[in-house]
């Protein structure tokens, strides 16, 4: 009998099968934080159990993988498709505490398992959108932590993780694994080293932010989930109103609270190159850099138009810088309610939701650079149809001279994703939904910030999951992965 083609040595799925078992090792490993909190928090052994079963789970797959099959050398298409699976497979095994919690204590802890899916990939790929609802106040604390943890390690990256704390030295394999996962930038000559220096900055951060938070007033536990959903611009909040339910709570600092938070939604929003420029004491690189000056640029811009459109009262003032804020860096945090705006106001946030955060950040959609290089590129061609055929001019952005298949690459792109938006929305507007609260909350799964209009909830039909559920799949790891990975089976390898 002739060997299937998928399992000869050195095939695809060969090649990737040790790599993939050491991520599912290490998925074992974050699976046993939640489940501490639940023995010394919750005190409920049945939550444990919702955690360590999962985590056994994992490890015994990542056993089974790592040792039966060798360590090889990882190619960069080998490399993209085990960055898709993982981040598929790994929402998946993140959703069995979700699940099993349904079989322990119903509806009241639990989801089903295509919610529990959808909840995961929602929070590894730091999108924040939620089946939960107005039950998130209700959780354990075990269970509020993981959707947290989930985005915290999720902001940064799975593979990005293994890479720093599993891998020993760089070389072909580690860059290959860290292009993969939708970077390119080094802030040292060592990929290993600059995924550890990014850790230290995100750490930094978070901790900074935890501490700003507890001293105005929010509550420890409330500090601790919102300063690493914030960094991670995730947005998944303990709260059932997100950071709106302290001033609906009446909290006494609410404004300072929201005040705290922008500044690390933007500093979530900025590529990491650019903030070890920061550590480094390279301040005035820092703003000289094209994204960050994109970034100022279009959050006032787009703030006073907002602002203006609904009214110059102070309150106004304070909703829109935040909800610009949270929409442009992919946050998804919110102080208001969304779907009371009018269209015009919801059609200024779906294009900030498109636009994204830094290049090398956590956020995810267009990225502020492609962004800068389209209209850039538009001002190029402008030029060169007025003047004549003889006078060159080259496209400089920021510092960078692109050549017309740089900018040919930056197009393609930029297009797969509006097609990717405008598939995803034309199945919400067949299920009933307006056009502009379908491009709304499409534009949320894909770009990966958790604004929503109401149409996603644990009610919605089964399709409408697995569609947003393939558009936060699809907009963490810039759409060429899952289609490297959906169309292998068609592949000779």
């Amino acid at each position: 009998m002739q060997t299937s083609k998928y399992f000869k040595r050195y095939s695809l799925w060969y090649t990737i099968a040790h790599y993939f078992g050491i991520i599912c090792l290490l998925m074992g490993f974050i699976l046993v934080l939640p489940a501490i909190l639940a023995y010394f928090v919750d005190k409920n052994v049945e939550l444990v159990i919702c955690f360590l079963w999962p985590a056994l789970f994992s490890w015994g797959i990542g056993s089974v993988l790592m040792f039966s099959f060798k360590k090889t050398d990882l190619g960069l298409t080998s490399a993209i498709t085990l960055a898709a699976l993982v981040w598929l497979v790994v929402s998946i095994i993140g959703a069995l505490p979700f699940w099993i919690a349904r079989g322990f204590f119903g509806s009241e802890y639990g989801l089903t398992f295509l919610s529990a899916v959808f909840e995961s990939m929602s929070g590894f790929t730091a999108t924040g959108l939620t089946m939960y609802g107005m039950r998130v106040e209700g959780l354990p604390r075990s269970i509020l932590f993981w959707r947290s943890l989930t985005q915290w390690v999720g902001g940064v990256g799975v593979i990005v993780l293994f890479l720093s704390v599993l891998v020993s030295r760089t070389g072909t394999i580690a860059h290959r694994l860290y292009t993969a996962e939708g970077r390119d930038q080094r802030l040292v000559p060592s990929i290993v080293r600059t995924t550890r220096r990014i850790w230290l900055i995100y750490l930094f951060y978070t901790f900074l932010c935890l501490i700003v938070l507890y001293i105005i007033g929010m509550p420890l536990f409330d500090s601790v989930n919102h300063s690493m959903t914030g960094l991670a611009t995730g947005g998944f909040s303990v709260r059932n109103h997100s950071i709106m339910t302290y001033s609906l709570d009446i909290h006494p600092n609410a404004v300072l609270l929201e005040l705290a938070i922008i500044p690390f939604m933007i500093l979530g929003g900025i590529s990491f190159a650019m903030h070890h420029e920061l550590f480094m004491g390279r301040i005035i690189s820092f703003f000289k850099n094209i994204e960050v000056k994109a970034m100022f640029v279009i959050l006032f811009v787009v703030g006073l138009i907002l602002v203006l459109h609904q009214g110059l009262y102070v309150e106004n003032f304070r909703y829109a810088s935040f909800q610009v804020t949270t929409a442009l860096t992919g946050t998804g945090f919110n102080t208001v309610s969304i779907s009371a705006w009018d269209d015009f106001s919801k059609f200024l946030l779906t294009i900030l939701m498109v636009f994204g955060g830094g290049y090398g950040s956590t956020a995810s959609a267009l990225k502020l650079f492609r962004v800068v290089v389209i209209f850039w590129s538009l001002g190029w061609l402008v030029r060169r149809m007025l003047f004549p055929q003889s006078a060159r001019f080259s496209l400089s952005v920021g510092g960078k001279i692109f050549h017309p298949e740089d900018v040919m690459k930056v197009a393609i792109y930029s297009l797969l994703y509006i097609i990717v938006l405008v598939a995803g929305s034309l199945v919400f507007m067949a299920g009933g939904a307006t056009t502009i609260d379908s491009l709304f909350e499409v534009s949320s799964a894909l770009g990966n910030v958790g604004l929503s209009v109401g149409l996603t909830s644990s009610c919605m039909p089964w399709w409408e999951k697995v569609v947003l559920i393939i558009e936060m799949w699809a907009g963490r790891l810039e759409i060429f992965p899952v289609l490297v990975l959906l169309t292998s089976p068609f592949r000779k390898h």
